[in-house]
């Protein structure tokens, strides 16, 4: 991991996410990442329409992320936020809460050529550190658990897998 750096994602590193996404088109179906965003009776709209409200939110300081870095390249990213920012009823929102928690972790994405670096861990970790600079907190994720020997797909492994929260 020591050769990967974390940035938050703002206004001066929307350039650097806007090309890892770019990227890739259409990265599930052009979401920019934004379902968390939306309330349960809100859909995503087409890809240049997702893009644009992510960078609104990023711009008003209302989507956070850490940004892996490998040099100048984005590689890989964990989202997170307050519950009110992320209030998306999907996967396991909700069934798992007893309470509130400060922040949610929802998303972690990595660069299909990149995978099994690190880069997903340097992203919740980069995510944890930069949360801990804004006050910390409760932190709750939604980690899948994969049942050991069973083939899976890393394309659906968007929220991080419970070995890696351990």
């Amino acid at each position: 991991m020591a050769r990967f750096s974390v940035r938050e994602l703002a206004a001066p590193t929307w350039p650097d996410f806007a090309r890892f996404f770019e990227k890739r088109p259409p990265t599930w179906s052009g979401c920019w990442c934004i379902a968390f965003h939306m309330k349960p009776c809100e859909s995503p709209g087409k890809a240049a329409q997702n893009r644009a409200y992510k960078e609104r939110l990023v711009r008003a300081d209302q989507s956070h992320a850490a940004l892996v870095y490998d040099g100048t390249d984005v590689v890989g990213w964990c989202q997170f936020g307050p519950p009110a920012e992320l209030p998306s009823r999907m996967r396991g929102y909700g069934k798992l809460e007893l309470a509130q928690p400060d922040w949610r972790i929802t998303c972690l994405f990595v660069d299909r050529d990149r995978r099994r670096e690190g880069i997903a861990k340097a992203a919740l970790s980069g995510a944890l550190r930069i949360i801990a600079a804004k006050g910390g907190g409760t932190v709750d994720g939604y980690p899948i658990s994969i049942p050991r020997g069973k083939p899976y797909s890393s394309s659906f492994l968007w929220s991080g897998t419970e070995s890696m929260f351990a």
